[in-house]
């Protein structure tokens, strides 16, 4: 799980679809034809169903990213991500850098339409928005950001912000991530709501939470 605010925050990514030809047949557990797998990045990749799932929520990022943002700095970004992700010769390794740079490009103006948004507004004064794309064979990239208003008002500048990204495996029904003390279980509920829960000491900022049930707007 990545953050930002009390949080810690990170960024960078790319898949390696995206990264070799930017467009590519679409594979078992992959953007790419495994069948072709040449490198030892793709063969990582297509070993392992997660990092598949990552591969492919990463194309679907990169081409809503080119779509709204200024291409050639969006590519430029893409292969320096790709440098640094070739280097990984561990799943653990490519699996970080896949997670920095999704969060990265799920931030982006056209990474987050490519995600649906769902939203809650308790405890009172807190304004939340949970930004998910997938599920994608069972797991899912999501971004969480929370606005809590105090008494002194927005005017004022009385907001306190928090923000986290995490990779989620959906495929037990629940996902649990952890950051430090802090632990963030999220649930699907059905195709329109998400429940977060949240317990340990997330030190977030303010009167910020992340805890609650998310829902699409009508």
């Amino acid at each position: 799980m990545r953050a930002v605010s009390d949080f810690h925050r990170t960024a960078a990514r790319i898949g390696a679809s995206a990264a070799f030809a930017f467009t590519a047949p679409v594979a078992h557990a992959a953007s790419f034809d495994c069948a072709k797998a040449s490198t030892g990045m793709e063969r990582l990749v297509c070993g392992d169903a997660a990092l598949g799932s990552r591969d492919e929520i990463l194309a679907r990022l990169y081409s809503g990213a080119l779509k709204e943002g200024k291409r050639e700095a969006v590519e430029a970004r893409q292969r320096a991500w790709l440098g640094k992700a070739q280097a990984c010769a561990t799943a653990a390794c490519l699996a970080e850098a896949y997670d920095e740079r999704n969060a990265e490009l799920q931030r982006s103006e056209g990474g987050v339409k490519v995600g649906s948004d769902f939203f809650c507004e308790e405890p009172k004064g807190n304004h939340s928005t949970l930004n998910v794309v997938g599920p994608v064979h069972g797991f899912a990239s999501v971004s969480l950001m929370s606005n809590y208003v105090g008494p002194g008002g927005e005017e004022a500048g009385d907001v306190d912000t928090a923000a986290t990204d995490a990779f989620l495996d959906l495929r037990k029904g629940t996902a649990t991530v952890l950051n430090g003390r802090c632990r963030l279980t999220f649930e699907r509920l059905g195709a329109d709501g998400w429940k977060v829960i949240q317990a340990g000491t997330c030190e977030l900022q303010g009167g910020a939470v992340f805890a609650g049930v998310y829902r699409r707007l009508p």
